[in-house]
């Protein structure tokens, strides 16, 4: 059944009005963020026009996230001091925190999922920083986005998703293989489907559809790999449940991949499991915030 049902979750992602979309203002500053012609001002001008986006940025500005030693009390001196790519983070964040309210299940528990988010988030932004990766903010959003397909499937199709979940569970298959044989299609692609929808960067796109299987990612590896060590970490450090078997043993391709692209070892990585807890009380404190 595979083509056929990975035709009918296509067309339910794509057509379902209910299906979330960004809010205009923060689509509008996904756009501006990435033309680096953009201004403070502009961007600014265009955050204050949604009160409760200026409120939650001030908000989260002032944070003990950021630890900033003065008051931010406007939106521009947020985004000089912050940066562009941290405001972006911000309003990304509470907008998906914000976007899907699916229900429990036997295997599936929401506020554990969204700890398991937020520990990947954390531990691809510490890997991140690490090894020198660009934006340590968008290595962030990528951890924290990379399983929405999950989320997805359990509130548009729950039925086909519990029988997902019993097949990983009851049946020990492996989470992509019980994708396939119900759907025909895995969450990692319906996923990026729905980060199409949101006009995300590319490159977003591309860590969440490629975030099981780094070494097949044609554009920028680099992320995609992050964020699949992040998944393997949080998974060592048991924090949080995505609602799936958490990644055991990192396959071989995939650590000649961190070995070459980032110069990560079997033991180097696990020498950062200590430092994740700090990042994740972090990040877990910011995400509590922007609820």
């Amino acid at each position: 059944m595979s083509v056929d049902q990975a035709k009918r979750v296509k067309r339910i992602t794509d057509s379902l009005i209910s299906l979330p979309t960004l809010p205009t203002v923060i689509a509008k500053m996904l756009e501006l963020v990435d033309n680096p012609k953009t201004s403070a001002s502009a961007l600014s001008n265009l955050i204050m026009r949604d009160q409760v986006l200026t409120a939650k940025i001030l908000k989260l500005a002032n944070s003990s996230f950021y630890a900033f030693p003065r008051q931010i009390s406007t939106v521009k001196l947020a985004l000089v001091v912050l940066g562009f790519e941290s405001v972006k983070e911000m309003a990304l964040s509470f907008s998906v925190l914000g976007s899907f309210k699916g229900e429990n299940n036997k295997y599936f528990d929401n506020s554990q999922f969204w700890q398991h988010s937020v520990s990947v988030g954390a531990c691809t932004r510490m890997l991140a920083r690490e090894t020198c990766y660009r934006l340590a903010g968008e290595a962030f959003v990528a951890g924290l986005l990379h399983d929405i397909g999950k989320v997805v499937l359990n509130q548009y199709l729950p039925k086909e998703f519990a029988e997902i979940q019993t097949l990983i569970f009851e049946g020990g298959m492996e989470c992509e293989a019980a994708e396939k044989e119900v759907l025909g299609v895995a969450h990692a692609e319906v996923g990026a489907w729905l980060a199409e929808r949101w006009n995300l960067p590319v490159i977003l796109v591309e860590a969440i559809r490629y975030h099981q299987h780094p070494e097949l990612c044609p554009r920028n590896p680099e992320l995609s790999l992050l964020v699949y060590l992040g998944d393997y970490l949080s998974a060592k450090c048991n924090l949080g449940k995505s609602g799936s078997k958490g990644i055991e043993t990192i396959p071989a391709p995939v650590l000649e991949m961190a070995r070459k692209i980032l110069s990560l070892t079997p033991e180097s990585l696990e020498g950062f499991r200590g430092g994740l807890y700090a990042e994740y009380d972090k990040a877990s404190s910011f995400m509590m915030e922007a609820a």
